[in-house]
């Protein structure tokens, strides 16, 4: 997969079938979108894409309210996998925002990037301030001699697949749920920091993971899940805890692994923490020992997990 970083004075040489999108959770609707590019493209002997956009340049294009499922390097990972020939990044700048959709298809998607082809969601929104749907999308497609494939909602158990239901799901602690609808289990990334050592002096040391603001974390409790240390390429289990630590009045949300059969020193690292279901919610326990107690019944849980 090659990665292509652009701005509005680039000229594509390759000619692409484009999907396009937000894509984040990259659920198993978004892959519909992108496996139908792929077929497209294979088709007309084109190179299939998709268009990402720069992080850090995203404040004011989507409702941060919304926390994130993805980050830019999780989709890359899953486009790769998936089998994308090409990802186009630019920055969502002032420029790019005020584009008409006519200009968005005229220029952006024929000159720019030579696109041949586009594939999107039964829902997508584009140009300025979201003024073009489909249907005149549609109708830019027909003038600019550009293949369009439009992709119906893509349903389980009678709803539609959608990120904002995947968020919903793991905000409760579905972690079962919200990984069905993705197609992969979720993870999130994060830095392991210097806790407080209690668990280490009770003999269940636990990595104190840090993540940057605006991720969609599971609700409060302890999960089953499995962690993978960047530059390892094991992935190792572990019960890890999301709360406050009620039991010593805490008032930050930590997020913390107690990883099994585990003993290297990972400080300062990036990891990665897979979430496969929850065990149980959190409590405050009467004493330190009934709080331990508790945690290496979690242990075994998950020693006893697939």
């Amino acid at each position: 997969m090659k990665i292509v970083n652009i701005d509005l004075n680039y000229i594509g040489k390759d000619e692409i079938v484009i999907a396009l999108g937000n894509f984040d959770g990259v659920h198993l609707g978004h892959r519909l979108l992108m496996k139908k590019a792929i077929e497209t493209a294979s088709k007309i002997d084109a190179h299939s894409a998709v268009l990402l956009f720069n992080e850090h340049t995203t404040a004011t294009l989507f409702d941060h309210k919304k926390k994130e499922l993805t980050s830019n390097e999780a989709k890359l990972m899953y486009l790769k996998g998936i089998g994308i020939d090409i990802v186009y990044m630019i920055d969502f700048n002032e420029e790019f925002m005020k584009m008409s959709p006519e200009y968005f298809v005229k220029n952006f998607l024929v000159k720019n990037l030579n696109a041949k082809g586009v594939v999107v969601g039964y829902d997508y929104r584009f140009g300025f301030k979201a003024m073009g749907d489909v249907e005149s999308l549609r109708e830019l497609c027909k003038d600019y001699n550009l293949t369009l494939d439009v992709i119906d909602a893509y349903k389980i158990d009678g709803e539609v697949v959608s990120s904002t239901r995947i968020r919903e799901a793991i905000s409760e602690g579905m972690m079962e749920e919200a990984n069905k609808l993705l197609g992969h289990n979720y993870f999130i990334t994060g830095i392991v920091d210097h806790g407080k050592k209690l668990g280490s002096k009770m003999g269940y040391p636990t990595a104190n993971i840090i993540t940057k603001d605006g991720v969609q974390l599971p609700g409060d409790g302890v999960y089953d899940t499995r962690i993978k240390v960047e530059g390892d390429d094991l992935l190792y289990k572990a019960a890890t805890s999301i709360g406050n630590n009620p039991t010593f009045l805490g008032e930050n949300l930590k997020i913390e692994a107690n990883i099994l059969d585990f003993d290297e020193n990972i400080y300062g690292k990036k990891v990665y923490l897979y979430f496969l279901k929850k065990l149980r919610p959190m409590v405050v326990f009467n004493s330190v020992e009934e709080l331990f107690e508790r945690i290496a019944k979690d242990v075994e849980e998950v020693r006893k997990s697939k």
